[in-house]
């Protein structure tokens, strides 16, 4: 998540078109800005948790990382703003890619209020067309791949891949310009509901290898079918334990 600020006890979200504002206290979550629908959906509340952490927890390690993150989910963003958001996320770090994705929705978005914040709309397929402008979001070399992303792909695009198998969701994504597996994974699983998904970064191939491999030099689509087939339907979510893991680990 790209465009979310803590302020005061509130944390502010602003997800597509809209700014909604949470805060977890007593065991509740308070929310304006939003129905319970829109929320419930886009933190996957409606997920069977227990049972997912259960299905994952298969060894020491896993459980280590559970017990130290337990509550962390796996949101679902707006398919359209994760696809450009993660295009932004190329040889990147996240200040940089907030700087993107902050410059495009002005540049490009609708001007968005609610609580006294202030904000912009990210904007809609095919309405990111102007190149010179996206360069001025300080995009660099990414510039390129997201107006051919944004002239290639619509709502209905992004629809159908919700109704296709794993393989061929990630071999559509695949076809767009700039998009590699781990785009193609990081766009199904933090949006799109694949929880399956098991994107491999610096960060994975680190901890896998040395809890997994012995610190073998294993591949990255190695690692990744090795972490799909380990840890199952719920891979996403042993993907992200064990991210957080590896951020903290020595």
């Amino acid at each position: 998540m790209f465009r979310t600020y803590k302020e005061g006890k509130w944390h502010y979200v602003t997800a597509r078109d809209r700014i909604f504002r949470v805060c977890q206290s007593a065991g509740q979550l308070e929310f304006q800005g939003v129905d319970r629908e829109f929320l419930t959906s886009y933190f996957a509340l409606d997920e069977p948790y227990p049972h997912i952490l259960a299905e994952i927890n298969r060894d020491s390690f896993i459980n280590e990382a559970i017990r130290k993150y337990r509550g962390m989910r796996i949101v679902r963003q707006d398919a359209w703003e994760c696809l450009i958001s993660f295009l932004c996320s190329s040889a990147a770090n996240i200040p940089k890619i907030k700087t993107n994705i902050e410059g495009m929705s002005q540049f490009f978005g609708k001007e968005i209020c609610a609580f006294g914040a202030e904000g912009y709309a990210f904007p809609n397929p095919g309405t990111i067309d102007d190149y010179d402008k996206i360069v001025q979001a300080k995009t660099g070399f990414r510039a390129k791949y997201i107006q051919a992303v944004n002239d290639a792909v619509d709502e209905a695009f992004l629809a159908s891949l919700k109704k296709m198998p794993y393989p061929e969701a990630k071999k559509a994504l695949k076809c767009l310009p700039g998009v590699g597996d781990k785009i193609a994974d990081c766009v199904l699983l933090f949006s799109l509901g694949f929880t399956g998904a098991f994107p491999v970064d610096t960060w994975m191939k680190k901890i896998l290898r040395k809890w997994y491999f012995n610190n073998e030099d294993v591949s990255e689509q190695q690692l990744q079918d090795f972490g799909m087939k380990y840890f199952g339907k719920y891979a996403g979510y042993a993907q992200q334990f064990l991210f957080m893991a590896a951020r903290e680990s020595p």
